[in-house]
């Protein structure tokens, strides 16, 4: 076989084979984001107003291929977020307790989708 012929093959495989895991990975990444947009639905407060903090989670997506980052955050409400997460002390001297929702759902989804980015890589091709 000619040597430059094999090394086009080779090179063709590898493309191909990047190129597949890319685009496993970003389904990936929007199914991990989509579940945890879920979580945060179900489990943030809801104060019963119409524009509730558990309502106002968005995705925004940067990047392409394995430059792609997605971010979540609160579109309305951002204020807010680190204060019901974390808990504060009001004004008044009164400790107002935390209520994590944002970092239970990154611990609970995320290692999942991290196994699963190992299984794409090992698999693909």
């Amino acid at each position: 076989m000619d040597p430059n012929k094999l090394t086009e093959e080779i090179e063709k495989s590898v493309v191909a084979y990047s190129q597949e895991v890319t685009r496993q990975i970003e389904v990936s990444l929007d199914k991990t984001a989509d579940k945890i947009i879920d979580y945060i639905r179900a489990n943030a407060p809801r104060s019963g107003a119409p524009n509730a903090l558990a309502d106002s989670f968005i995705k925004e997506s940067y990047g392409e291929g394995s430059n792609r980052i997605i971010v979540i955050y609160s579109k309305t409400s951002s204020g807010l977020v680190h204060l019901v997460e974390f808990g504060f002390k009001h004004r008044s001297g009164k400790l107002v307790a935390a209520r994590p929702f944002l970092r239970p759902s990154y611990e609970s989804l995320t290692p999942a989708m991290l196994e699963e980015i190992r299984q794409i890589i090992r698999q693909a091709g």
